[in-house]
């Protein structure tokens, strides 16, 4: 089981910014393992993003382009990477693609995993591994 909290990002007149956000541990090819915090998106069907500066700490090897698209629409082409990473008590190769930003955790991450989450600051997060 994976554990998190939501936070908030901010808010408007008309509602408060929300972001589902879990702890992660990932590694470069040296397997030195860092902990990061990522955001949950159902949008991303992806596995990971990270940003440049993550990347690079890390040691990242670039495996070329991808085209992707974004939620607003816009189209654009990502580098794509393999990163290390602690999931479920696993270390897995996951894709990543280089996003700036907080690091997202995608809907391919969570394949065979049930979320549950109270929408509310502070509320809590939670990843099971779906019963085998």
């Amino acid at each position: 089981m994976i554990s998190g909290q939501v936070v908030a990002l901010g808010r408007d007149a008309e509602r408060e910014y929300l972001a589902a956000r879990i702890p992660i541990e990932v590694a470069g090819q040296d397997r030195v393992f860092r902990r990061e915090e990522a955001d949950i998106d159902t949008g991303f069907t992806g596995w990971l993003t990270l940003p440049e500066s993550i990347i690079r700490e890390l040691g990242l090897t670039n495996y070329g382009r991808r085209p992707i698209v974004l939620a607003d629409n816009e189209r654009r082409r990502s580098y794509l990477y393999r990163v290390w990473l602690v999931w479920h008590g696993v270390i897995r190769s996951v894709q990543v693609l280089q996003i700036e930003g907080r690091p997202l955790i995608g809907m391919s991450l969570l394949a065979d995993c049930r979320l549950a989450m109270e929408a509310w600051e502070g509320g809590a997060v939670v990843i099971e591994e779906r019963p085998r």
